[in-house]
C-alpha cells in the first residue's frame, strides 16, 4: 500500500470506527511514517545522552541482507500462510516466508500491539496488516521466488516486490503476475484495497465496540478510488493519485477534520534545530553530519513515542516469528 491507504484510508477507517480525531491522526500518521522512517538519528537528550532510533523502511534495496530482513519481514512482508490458495504458483513452489493477507501471524501481532492502548503501536500494526494484502505472494528477503519475467526485471534484486515496481501499491491498478496459477494471475488492486479496509475496519471495531457501518465506509472508499486502470495506463497513476487525495481531503472536511500529512512534522516538533527544506518538498539531511538535540519535553513528543513504539513492535514481532525463522536458519538480524 502507499500513502493513500496508510494515511488517508486508515484515518477514515479509524474515525468511522469510533476513534476521536486526535486518536485517528496518531494512528494514521504512525501508519504512514513506517514508510517514511528511513533515517537513523543520534539525537542528544537534555541529559546529554545520545538517543538512537530504529528505521522501519529503507529506500535502498541493496542494503545488507541482515538489515533488510528486519525491516521488510517485520514491517512490510510479514510471513503468512504458504499453503493459501491465494499464493498458488505455476511452478508449484512454496516459501515459509510468503506473505498472505490477514494471516494468523498478522492478526496475532496486530492485537498484541493493542494490549497497552498505545496508538502509535496500533498505527504501526495497521501498516503491517494492510501490507499483507498488497504484498501478498512476495517474501521480504532476497529470493528467486520474487522474480518476474522480463529483461528489466532481471536487472533488479529479487527482494520483496522490487521486480513489480509500484504496481502492487497503486490502488486502482489491474496488473498481471505471471508467477501465479491462471486463476490468480490477474490482480485487481481495488479489490485488495477494499478487502484490506474491511479487515482493518473490523479490527478497529473489535477495539472500540462502535456500530458497524461498513456499507457506507466501503462505498465512500470505492467512489474515491474510482475506475480501475491497466498497466498500459500507468502514466496516469500519479495524476490520479493526486486527484484521489484531494477527494479524501474533501471527505475529511465533511467529517469536520483535516487530513494533511507532512512527514517531517513530528520530527520538527521534537527537536530544537530547524530542518532544511528545498522547495518545501525535498529534505536535505545528513543524519551523520547534522547534529540534533531534543527539546525539553521530547518524551511527550509524537516522534519520540512513535520511535519507542517501533522498538517495542520490532522486539515483540521478532519474538513471535522466532520459531518460524528458526526453521529456515535465519538467526541474525
Amino acid at each position: 500500500m502507499n500513502i493513500e491507504f496508510h494515511y488517508y484510508i486508515t484515518k477514515y477507517l479509524a474515525i468511522k470506527a469510533g476513534f476521536d480525531k486526535d486518536e485517528s491522526e496518531i494512528i494514521a500518521y504512525s501508519s504512514q511514517l513506517v514508510d517514511d522512517n528511513s533515517f537513523q538519528f543520534s539525537i542528544e537528550t537534555p541529559e546529554g545522552i545520545a538517543y538512537e532510533n530504529y528505521i522501519s523502511q529503507t529506500k535502498n534495496i541493496t542494503k545488507p541482507l541482515k538489515k533488510l530482513l528486519r525491516i521488510y519481514l517485520l514491517f512490510h512482508f510479514l510471513p503468512g500462510n504458504p499453503t493459501s490458495s491465494k499464493v498458488r504458483r505455476l511452478d508449484g513452489k512454496m516459501h515459509l516466508l510468503m506473505t498472505s493477507p490477514a494471516s494468523s501471524y498478522s492478526q496475532e501481532i496486530f492485537f498484541e500491539s493493542t494490549k497497552n492502548d498505545n496508538l502509535f503501536s496500533l498505527g504501526i500494526a495497521s501498516h503491517m496488516l494492510a501490507d499483507t494484502f498488497s504484498h501478498q505472494n512476495f517474501v521480504g528477503t532476497f529470493d528467486e521466488i520474487n522474480a518476474l519475467n522480463g529483461v528489466w526485471e532481471t536487472l533488479i534484486p529479487n527482494i520483496g516486490h522490487a521486480d513489480a515496481g509500484y504496481k502492487p501499491d497503486i490502488p486502482n491498478l489491474i496488473w498481471f503476475d505471471p508467477r501465479l496459477i491462471e486463476e490468480n494471475q490477474t490482480i485487481n488492486n481495488k479489490e485488495r484495497v477494499l478487502f484490506a479496509a474491511k479487515k482493518l475496519y473490523s479490527n478497529y471495531l473489535f477495539l472500540t465496540s462502535f456500530p458497524n457501518n461498513w456499507s457506507e465506509v466501503k462505498q465512500n472508499i470505492s467512489n474515491i478510488i474510482g475506475d480501475s486502470i491497466t498497466e498500459t495506463q500507468l502514466p496516469l497513476a500519479k495524476k490520479q493519485q493526486n486527484e484521489r487525495i484531494e477527494k479524501f481531503k474533501s471527505l475529511f472536511n465533511e467529517l469536520e477534520t483535516e487530513a494533511v500529512y507532512d512527514k517531517y512534522s513530528w520530527f520538527s516538533k521534537a527537536v530544537k534545530q530547524k530542518i532544511k527544506l528545498l522547495d518545501d518538498k525535498k529534505f536535505i539531511l545528513d543524519p551523520v553530519k547534522d547534529k540534533f538535540s531534543f527539546k525539553e519535553d521530547y518524551e511527550k513528543s509524537d516522534w519520540y513515542n512513535f520511535q519507542e513504539a517501533v522498538k517495542i513492535y520490532q522486539k515483540s514481532t521478532t519474538s513471535k516469528l522466532a520459531p518460524l525463522l528458526a526453521q529456515i536458519e535465519i538467526r541474525e538480524w
